[in-house]
């Protein structure tokens, strides 16, 4: 593994988890938009993100031991990983991102925090569909187009 990988991860998970998350908490003081806060609220927030964070850990672990790569664009996996959560759901780090971000706005309650989880979303699933599919399914062609008839892209199957 790469230590360019390593750094741009590092920089690029602290730009979204932590600096964007610090301007809007800011900005939301500043603006006086409502916040949303009490001890129940923060424990919710606190779990989802250790599970977030979990899922991301495990999930780039597969992708190093299995895929032989990262998650990183830099450093893709060289194999399709299919193992592991990836059995139930094809974008469990990006489920774990969304942990974190719904973590982040229970813990701190900014309305704007709440507005960063739903656009995140949105982007998330638009660069899902328009950019990573079709790029998964040129390098890894016929297996990755059977991986997406058994696996659903978000949720497991058992869950509905």
């Amino acid at each position: 593994m790469k230590i360019n990988s390593i750094l741009l991860a590092i920089l690029v998970g602290s730009f979204f988890m932590l600096i964007i998350p610090f301007l809007l908490i800011y900005l939301n003081a500043r603006i006086n938009l409502p916040v949303f806060s009490n001890l129940f609220f923060t424990i919710v927030g606190l779990f989802l993100i250790f599970i977030g964070t979990a899922v991301f850990l495990y999930c780039s672990g597969l992708f190093i031991k299995i895929g032989k790569g990262t998650p990183a664009p830099i450093e893709p996996p060289k194999k399709l990983v299919i193992k592991g959560l990836y059995k139930f759901t094809r974008n469990p780090i990006y489920l774990g991102y969304m942990s974190i971000f719904f973590g982040e706005f229970f813990i701190f309650g900014q309305f704007l925090l709440l507005v960063y989880f739903i656009l995140s979303i949105s982007l998330i699933h638009f660069y899902v569909v328009c950019r990573e599919e079709p790029l998964l399914k040129r390098r890894f062609g016929k297996d990755y187009i059977e991986y997406m008839k058994r696996v659903p892209r978000w949720f497991p199957k058992k869950f509905f």
